[in-house]
């Protein structure tokens, strides 16, 4: 004869317990998911500040072609406007933009040394 009902869980509480389960693991399922999200764009936004910088080295040498690597495009401009300039100083900008990232400007200076 039984003599206690605590023998054992029942059927209900064993499918309320799974679904307590089952709930938090798709939680954990998906906040990894959008951490591994993150990750990818904070990778391509660092090869694009390394491409920049790159670029940023070409144009301090008078390369002002735009380059190509991949998915990701710089375009070098001189049209750049900063007030009381020194002499000799000539500014410009390098601009790196991939498909689904904001673009990554980068500014800086070369000087003339033949005067133009």
């Amino acid at each position: 004869m039984k003599c206690c009902k605590d023998d054992g869980m029942t059927i209900l509480e064993v499918v309320i317990a799974l679904t307590v389960l089952l709930i938090g693991v798709g939680f954990v399922a998906q906040s990894d998911s959008i951490s591994y999200h993150y990750l990818a764009q904070q990778e391509l936004r660092q090869q694009m500040v390394f491409f920049a910088a790159g670029s940023m080295e070409a144009g301090l040498e008078g390369e002002s072609q735009d380059l190509k690597n991949g998915s990701m495009t710089s375009h070098y401009s001189s049209d750049v406007n900063i007030p009381n300039l020194p002499e000799g100083l000539t500014p410009f900008k390098v601009t790196v933009s991939a498909p689904g990232s904001s673009n990554v400007e980068m500014f800086n200076y070369r000087y003339n040394y033949d005067g133009q």
